[in-house]
């Protein structure tokens, strides 16, 4: 499109036509005009591509996993279960207890340990939605964007 609009003031201009229909004071301004436009148009573009996060959001009905299915992570899956009621009594634990139960499980570990079934099962069991997302989504190529995308 810019390659376009850059031919056509090519024209006009190698005709003596004017490019474009401006009042006589702002005939010398019009390149300046031109190419400022352009550089805005350079320096916004990038933003308004980078588009919305690259999640996945798979409501609770959707998720047909349960704690049930997870199998082979003992201690891990104890801790879950422990997690989640507590996440399930919030209010029960805040007027009794006095405290803020914790919000997140950090699960770490090498490629195919279960971490993202485990995760599944945690939001059917909770029933709440379940974003999905893949690493590589989050990079960018321009400065900011990664940034950008993970909030």
């Amino acid at each position: 499109m810019v390659s376009l609009l850059a031919a056509w003031l090519w024209v006009q201009a190698l005709a003596g036509r004017p490019a474009l229909p401006l009042p006589s004071g702002l005939g010398a301004m019009t390149p300046m005009l031109i190419i400022l436009v352009l550089f805005a148009l350079i320096l916004v573009g990038p933003m308004l591509g980078a588009g919305r996060s690259p999640h996945v959001l798979y409501r609770p009905s959707e998720i047909d996993i349960s704690l049930d299915d997870v199998r082979g992570a003992g201690i891990v899956k104890e801790e879950v279960v422990r997690t989640l009621n507590l996440f399930l009594a919030y209010k029960t634990f805040r007027d009794r207890m006095g405290g803020t139960p914790r919000r997140a499980i950090l699960f770490e570990g090498p490629p195919g340990t279960g971490k993202t079934y485990m995760a599944k099962a945690m939001a059917a069991e909770a029933g709440v939605p379940f974003l999905f997302v893949s690493s590589s989504a989050f990079q960018s190529m321009y400065y900011g964007q990664t940034n950008r995308k993970i909030r």
